[in-house]
Order: structure tokens, then sequence, then C-alpha cells
């Protein structure tokens, strides 16, 4: 029997052409540019996966990204093993847009709230940058993920906001009132080192934390994979995920299949995991 995979995180909602940098840019081909719920399913069905989680692509605009709600829920509708992330925010000129996100739950199909602190502006990850509007925004989110028990997303990377160092007291503060998908594991080399261990203690001080294997360089599920089987917890904290279409299926799949591991390690990797935090039916794969 084949072994089932799951993508728990990849993204709807065209990137299209946009001026970054003082460029005109297209770095995404239209076929796979993920723009309604047709693209999303035929990346399901191209990679033979058994299902995913589909969150709303983001860069400069976060207008843009609320308005990738629409084509979440389309998309959610469409076909049973997609399942969707909402995106929401704390800032204060966005607070109408995710107000009315909020009011929508609970929604069939819908896993996930997408919170993106290195989107959050001035205000970042830290409670303690934050002003009281942003703060009540921010526990008004984690309310709505606790009582319809959705898992936050939040990006790990090298920009402010996202950086695994700056997530400490945020979780000190915050950790127990949600469960947490901490996507890319850091993303880039330096940020790895820093999220690799403080992602283990965090398992360790009671957390309900999760990440995935996505975008981050082929070193860090391998090391980190090495520190959970020394210390013994965190195998069933690890995700697969590709970021698609900012990455290749083929590439973060190899990522995995290729680590020295058995096949169980794998299994849990692979679907396993997803299964349990997203309470997935049986596969049929």
């Amino acid at each position: 029997m084949r072994r089932p995979i799951f993508d728990a995180h990849f993204h709807i909602g065209a990137f299209g052409r946009q001026r970054v940098s003082g460029h005109m840019i297209q770095p995404i081909p239209e076929p796979d540019d993920h723009d309604d719920a047709r693209s999303c399913i035929r990346h399901i069905r191209r990679h033979s996966l058994a299902g995913g989680l589909m969150v709303p692509t983001y860069l400069e605009d976060p207008y843009a990204a609320f308005s990738f709600n629409n084509l979440v829920r389309q998309a959610v509708d469409a076909k049973e093993s997609i399942l969707g992330a909402l995106w929401v925010s704390p800032v204060p000129n966005t607070i109408t847009q995710c107000e009315r996100t909020l009011s929508t739950l609970p929604q069939p199909g819908i896993k996930a709230l997408k919170a993106a602190s290195n989107t959050w502006e001035q205000y970042g990850i830290d409670p303690a940058s934050w002003t009281k509007a942003v703060r009540i925004n921010v526990e008004r989110i984690l309310e709505a993920a606790r009582h319809h028990d959705l898992v936050i997303h939040f990006h790990t990377g090298y920009l402010r906001g996202a950086q695994p160092s700056g997530f400490g007291s945020f979780m000190r503060q915050y950790g127990a009132a949600a469960t947490y998908q901490l996507v890319h594991m850091g993303e880039a080399i330096g940020p790895v080192f820093e999220f690799v261990p403080r992602f283990l203690r965090w398992i360790n001080e009671g957390y309900s934390v999760y990440t995935d294997t996505s975008l981050v360089p082929g070193f860090g599920p391998r090391w980190l994979l090495t520190e959970i089987d020394r210390c013994g917890v965190g195998l069933d904290r690890v995700l697969f995920a590709t970021d698609a279409p900012w990455g290749s299926f083929e590439a973060e799949h190899a990522k995995i299949a290729s680590l020295p591991i058995c096949d169980s390690v794998r299994d849990r990797i692979f679907w396993a995991n997803a299964a349990d935090l997203y309470a997935l039916p049986p596969s049929n794969v």
C-alpha cells in the first residue's frame, strides 16, 4: 500500500505580476499560481496527495490576503480532502476585516487561522511591542482559535516578527492559549539554529507546538530529527508541507524521503502527525 501524504501548508491566491524592490516580477508561472479552487485540486491530484491544508497567499498587501479567504472557502467546499486556514491579523488598520473573518466561524473544513506576525507592521511577535489595541486583537484571535478548536499558523524565518528568537516572550505569555503550527522551522540557516532548540524546549514546557518542513534547508529536518531522537520528545510534532507554489513538491518530498530514518518515522511526518493534529479521516490511498 502506498504511503499517504498530507501537505500541511500550501497556498491559494495568485501572486501574478507585481512590483517588488523596483522591478516588475512574475515568479510563478500562471498554470502553477493557485488562483482558484481548481488549481488547488490539481495540486492535490498531480502529486497523488491524500489531502492538504491551504492558506491564503500573502506578501505586501494584507487586504489582498483577506480577500483570498473567499478562495479558501470555495476550495474547501469543492473537495473534501482540502482543509483551509483563514487569514487574520491584529493590526489596527485591518481589524474590520479580521472581525468579519472571525464572525464567520465555525465553518466546515476550516481548521486553522493564519496569523503571520512578520506582516504586523512595527509591532511584531513580542507582546512588549504591542499597543493596547493590538493586544486586544491578538487575544480575540487566540480566543476564537480556542473556542473553535483551530490551529494558529505562524510564519517563522529571518524577517522581523518571524525570527524564532523573538517568539520566546510570546510563548511565555500566550503559549498555553492555543495550538501552533510554526511554519518552515526557521526557513533559513541562521533562524534554524535558533528554532530547533527552542522548539524542543517549548514541547518540554508543555506547549502544543508543531512545525513543518517546507522551505527549510535540508540540514534542518535532519538535525531536528537527530535532536528528537536524542531527547525523546517531538516526533509527533513534525509535519510535511510544500508551501506550494513557492515550494516544489518534488524537492520537499525528497528532503524527507532521503533522510536515514525508518519507514515508521516517515509515515508520521508524511501523514500520521497531520492526521492526529487535524482529525483527518482514514486515508484510502
